[in-house]
């Protein structure tokens, strides 16, 4: 179970042939350890389903999008997600920023994923560059944790709500 002052944020990526992937990830930042605690993949599913699955993990979690999927991201605020106002810039120089952050932090122990999250390990396990290239459609999930990465900036703890106690004198009513 995570701390609620922990930062969560969610991402998605759409890929050309209709898959679309989510990641949310935590953020220590006591330890500035980022921590992958849920992703999926939704095969050719249908917008409401989509939804529906990104809204389950929680509508307050911001979920970070690309600016080429506006359209995409369009029909997800209007079915109650709770999008990030500004998209991710998917070019290659931030795209080899984030990973290069990502790989560091794996190096160093500050980037932590769920043992159940076998997709996700399963992807990352053949991620490899090819060439200079990073590998953008093959792995969604994998663009996915860049894009909650790069958008830590709308990380959102919950909410915590303290409640004030008050103490009634114990008088008896007739």
């Amino acid at each position: 179970m995570l701390p609620d002052d922990w930062g969560r944020i969610g991402a998605i990526e759409v890929s050309k042939n209709g898959n679309c992937a989510a990641v949310w990830i935590a953020y220590d930042r006591d330890t500035d350890t980022i921590h992958v605690y849920d992703s999926c993949l939704f095969r050719n599913e249908v917008w409401p389903v989509i939804a529906e699955g990104l809204n389950a993990r929680g509508r307050k979690v911001p979920v970070a999008w690309k600016k080429e999927d506006k359209s995409f991201a369009d029909e997800l605020l209007a079915r109650g997600c709770n999008l990030t106002y500004d998209s991710v810039d998917e070019n290659a120089a931030t795209t080899e920023v984030v990973a290069r952050t990502i790989w560091e932090r794996m190096r160093s122990g500050r980037f932590k994923v769920e043992k159940r999250l076998s997709e996700w390990r399963d992807e990352y396990k053949t991620f490899q560059r090819t060439g200079a290239k990073i590998p953008i459609e093959t792995h969604p999930l994998m663009a996915a944790t860049r894009h909650a990465v790069a958008s830590m900036e709308y990380a959102k703890a919950k909410a915590v709500v303290k409640t004030k106690q008050t103490t009634y004198p114990q008088i008896a009513v007739i």
